[in-house]
């Protein structure tokens, strides 16, 4: 289920960008520049007053669609979160360390042998 949900949401967001990017500039930093703005060959193509609704409206539900999508895909993640903390897993005392035979003294002498 989250495989087909994640594949339709990564289909709705290259649609997204492709009927972001292919929508006439309607002004703004981009009109500034040479060519007639950022469109520039692109003005031909869409052009007209029913192009640019049906561009608008096309944008909006695949916005909506993806909007869904992702709030069920993070619906989806959070219920099969693991909601213990590994603090609650813990025995609740440390492992006792075994003590073996005392360390052998160190003689501060460079050629005193060491003691067993």
């Amino acid at each position: 289920m989250t495989n087909v949900l994640l594949v339709i949401h990564l289909i709705l967001c290259l649609g997204l960008i492709i009927l972001v990017l292919i929508q006439r500039s309607e002004g703004g930093a981009l009109s500034g520049l040479g060519g007639g703005g950022g469109g520039g060959g692109m003005s031909g193509l869409m052009t007209g007053r029913s192009t640019a609704n049906l561009l608008t409206r096309a944008t909006g539900l695949i916005a909506g669609g993806f909007m869904l999508t992702s709030l069920i895909l993070s619906l989806l993640a959070n219920a099969e979160r693991n909601t213990t903390s590994i603090l609650d897993t813990g025995t609740g005392a440390p492992a006792a360390v075994e003590q073996s035979a005392p360390a052998p003294e160190k003689s501060n002498e460079p050629g005193a042998p060491l003691a067993k």
